[in-house]
């Protein structure tokens, strides 16, 4: 690598800065790059300032690039205030990464599922709404026809909040996140997988399955899968994380599926219909990737900082 030119100051936006943070600041230090660690809602809006935008760290300038890792959550106004923020960065010629028509797309997920779905690419049947009567009847419907469901918030993260429904019964029993329904078809993806009982014998089990790709700036840059005891295979529920092969079928949907959320950067959860083909479960715009730099052994940073480089330096 050439030597790097004069130190560039970028922002890195979270709410919470630990473990990532770090890893995205040492990977930035051999690009001539240093970091702000600050939160959005630290910012605001004052036009006092010739930008109109007072952000921690460059009261006299603009930072040279955004790094969106996180954003808290809070109320509409407080949220919107913070979009607000992103957008007249971008606005102001700062390359923000990603940008936050990407976290709107991803970050309300009927807006991902209708985005997959306009964009043509596989995604679980989902139906989302506020009225309780429709949301049962929809319901009742898909049980009528031996379809099991799956109810989540609109917004949320690592698989808190998400039940699975197979009876009217189970559905009248769950109180709706927001006033607001998002239901989806359930897809079965388990495989035969070796473990050992109390004795240390061999027996075979069934596990869930799924898939997280990284995708940045066209790439899939790093994968794994995930295997859980339980249907929610998220990380932070206690899958297990494996290195994994990425045939030619998810790293175009993994792809695709990014560049329908108009992201920059994405992880990417595939999972595996009962036919053999993929289909796109989620796409993250915040992703997490130590679970991922577990599983593969991939540098995730040093993509995410080599991505931020491009954009600071111009490099190819």
């Amino acid at each position: 690598m050439a030597k790097p030119p004069l130190r560039t100051k970028i922002v890195i936006f979270n709410d919470t800065h630990g473990w990532h943070s770090q890893q995205l600041v040492d990977a930035l230090a051999p690009f001539g790059i240093s970091a702000v660690l600050t939160d959005l809602a630290d910012c605001r809006i004052d036009l006092d300032q010739p930008t109109g935008l007072l952000i921690p760290g460059f009261e006299d300038t603009l930072p040279a690039a955004v790094m969106v890792r996180g954003i808290a959550p809070g109320s509409l106004e407080q949220i919107t205030l913070r979009m607000d923020v992103l957008h007249t960065l971008a606005e102001l010629g700062v390359p923000v990464f990603n940008p936050a028509s990407a976290i709107e797309h991803t970050v309300d997920k009927a807006r991902t599922s209708l985005r997959l779905h306009l964009a043509g690419i596989p995604t679980p049947k989902t139906w989302a709404c506020e009225n309780t009567a429709m949301a049962r009847e929809l319901a009742a419907g898909q049980f009528d026809a031996g379809n099991t469901l799956v109810m989540k918030p609109l917004f949320g993260c690592q698989g808190k909040g998400v039940v699975k429904l197979a009876s009217l019964a189970e559905f009248d029993a769950q109180a709706a996140v927001g006033e607001a329904f998002y239901l989806q078809h359930y897809i079965e993806s388990m495989v035969e997988s070796m473990g050992s009982n109390k004795n240390q014998s061999s027996q075979t089990r069934l596990i869930w399955q799924d898939w997280r790709l990284m995708v940045v700036d066209g790439e899939v840059c790093a994968a794994m899968s995930r295997q859980s005891d339980h249907w929610i295979t998220n990380f932070a529920q206690g899958a297990v994380c494996s290195p994994t092969q990425v045939t030619d079928e998810m790293r175009d949907l993994a792809i695709a599926a990014t560049e329908a959320v108009n992201a920059a950067y994405a992880g990417v959860d595939l999972i595996r219909q009962q036919d053999g083909t993929f289909t796109v479960l989620e796409v993250n715009s915040v992703p997490a990737w130590k679970g991922l730099v577990q599983a593969s052994g991939v540098d995730v940073a040093g993509f995410l900082a080599r991505a931020i480089s491009r954009r600071v330096h111009g490099d190819e």
